[in-house]
This record gives structure tokens, C-alpha cells and sequence, in this order.
């Protein structure tokens, strides 16, 4: 398994056009989801919301960057390791919401989330061999 890294160099070696496929899909999934949550409430607009606003834009751009599924793969099987947390998250934030206080529920969310994605992440990547 590849370390993480953060390579703020390669930001020059973006195309524009890349970051404007990621900002536009993004908006256009954000904008569904808000139509989503208008028309069926803001649990079902939230759902939407939370996972593929990210996912699609990324995964187009690693394919194409790429030319290969591996990388794209690998992106997918994380994204849906972080939206099992991210159920946690919503979870935590329902269950809590009105009966503590706001910033108390979101890092309580939060926590639930990492802890959660976290784990996950460590048992897929045991199983994997690393």
C-alpha cells in the first residue's frame, strides 16, 4: 500500500480544464442534492449530498489522468470506506442534534467518523497485506 502524500508542486501541473471539470460537476451534484432535499426533505438532500459531490469528479479525473483502473479503483474502494464513516457521522448528528449542543454533536460526529473510516481503512488494508 502507498504512503500518503501531499505534493503541492503538482498543482501547476493541473490543466485547467481539469479544475473546472471538478468544480463544475461539484457544483452541479451540490445543486441536485439541494433540489433532492427541497423536494423530499434535507435527511434525503443530505444523503445525496454527503458522497458522490466528491466521488464522480474524482474518479473521472484519475482515470483520464492515469489511463489505467488501478488508481481509480483504489480511490473508489476509499471513498466508500469514508461514506460507511460518514454513515456514523449522520448518525451521531441525528441521534444528537437536539439534545446537545451544536458544536458539541458535530465534533462528537466527527470523531465517530475518523474513528469509524479509520478502522475500516486499517482492516481493508490488513486484508489487502498492505
Amino acid at each position: 500500500m502507498k504512503a500518503i502524500r501531499l505534493e503541492p508542486s503538482r498543482l501547476r501541473d493541473t490543466p485547467i480544464r481539469g479544475m473546472v471539470t471538478r468544480f463544475a460537476f461539484g457544483a452541479i451534484v451540490s445543486v441536485a442534492a439541494g433540489l433532492v432535499g427541497l423536494r423530499w426533505g434535507p435527511v434525503a438532500g443530505g444523503v445525496f449530498l454527503a458522497f458522490p459531490a466528491i466521488l464522480a469528479a474524482t474518479l473521472t479525473l484519475i482515470e483520464e489522468e492515469e489511463h489505467r483502473r488501478d488508481p481509480a479503483a483504489q480511490d473508489a474502494r476509499g471513498a466508500v470506506l469514508g461514506a460507511t464513516g460518514m454513515i456514523a457521522f449522520a448518525a451521531c448528528v441525528w441521534a444528537r442534534a437536539t439534545l446537545l449542543p451544536p458544536a458539541l454533536v458535530l465534533a462528537v460526529a466527527t470523531v465517530a467518523w475518523a474513528v469509524i473510516a479509520g478502522l475500516l481503512y486499517l482492516e481493508f488494508g490488513a486484508r489487502r497485506g498492505r
